[in-house]
């Protein structure tokens, strides 16, 4: 009978306790709810086309609950855009609602981009700026695109195929100022949101992806443009019998089995095998 008070204490603690996290909840909602209203309604693009940008913003929900993915016409650049139908509630969803005037950048990019200009998109995602810019560089220019998300990577290498872009290097990579690897965390808020730092928030999903700088990047795509190889000496020269080797501080010879990675210089001695016999 002593018992049966402080086991109502218990559930009555624990209802409390539920209630404060459902309300916790609730408010968080809410206050997404409201952000997301208010970026609408102050965006440029809503403002001119408000009636149609509802119109899209329900149909797409319809076709990601259906899981239809859409193929968008982007008259600007004559391209074709895909976005998977599990990317509601994320950019995607402004860029289907918005289309070319998704960001205001996109309504300026011809001012900053022309022909026969390299192009760097760093964290590309789907890759809306990245075959925009394809468009206005031509073929006589280059784009040089990484995204490090696999999901997003594949939807990016999609588009590029989808509007048979030739002069685009896609790089399931992140951008970063060494050659390596990193975990990239997976934002709760979106299925295509990422970042090289945490948020805090515990359990949070990631990935290890590759990091790459983007002078080692440049120094590939320089060297390819120019129909050479990156090592190209070494193999030349390892075809003819040479080894490679670095010198220690004491002057001796230290075996390369492969090119020194990085980007500082450093000096290789090559030696015939003749020699070392």
């Amino acid at each position: 009978m002593a018992t049966r008070p402080a086991t109502s204490r218990l559930q009555s603690a624990r209802s409390q306790r539920l209630e404060r996290v459902g309300l916790s909840v609730l408010l968080a909602a809410f206050r997404e709810i409201r952000g997301k209203s208010r970026y609408l309604m102050a965006h440029p693009g809503f403002r001119r086309s408000r009636v149609l940008t509802l119109f899209r913003l329900l149909r797409w929900r319809v076709q990601c609950a259906l899981g239809i993915p859409a193929t968008l016409l982007l008259p600007q650049w004559g391209v074709r855009f895909h976005i998977p139908p599990c990317w509601h509630g994320s950019g995607a969803t402004m860029i289907y609602a918005l289309r070319g005037q998704y960001e205001n950048e996109l309504l300026h990019l011809g001012r900053f981009i022309s022909p026969g200009m390299v192009v760097v998109d760093g964290g590309a995602n789907c890759g809306i700026y990245t075959v925009a810019a394809a468009k206005l560089v031509g073929t006589s220019g280059l784009i040089l695109s990484f995204e490090p998300g696999a999901e997003a990577f594949a939807v990016l290498r999609k588009n590029v195929v989808l509007n048979g872009l030739t002069n685009v290097r896609t790089y399931r990579a992140a951008l970063s100022d060494k050659e390596g690897t990193a975990a990239l965390y997976h934002h709760r808020g979106g299925p295509n949101s990422f970042s090289l730092g945490a948020t805090g928030a515990g359990g949070e999903a990631f990935e290890e992806v590759v990091t790459r700088t983007l002078f080692q990047v440049v120094r590939e795509e320089t060297a390819l443009r120019l129909g050479l190889r990156p090592f190209g000496s070494w193999k030349l020269l390892e075809s003819l019998g040479y080894g490679f080797f670095s010198l220690t501080e004491r002057g001796e010879l230290c075996e390369l089995n492969q090119p020194p990675a990085g980007n500082g210089a450093i000096n290789v001695v090559a030696i015939h095998r003749m020699e070392r016999t």
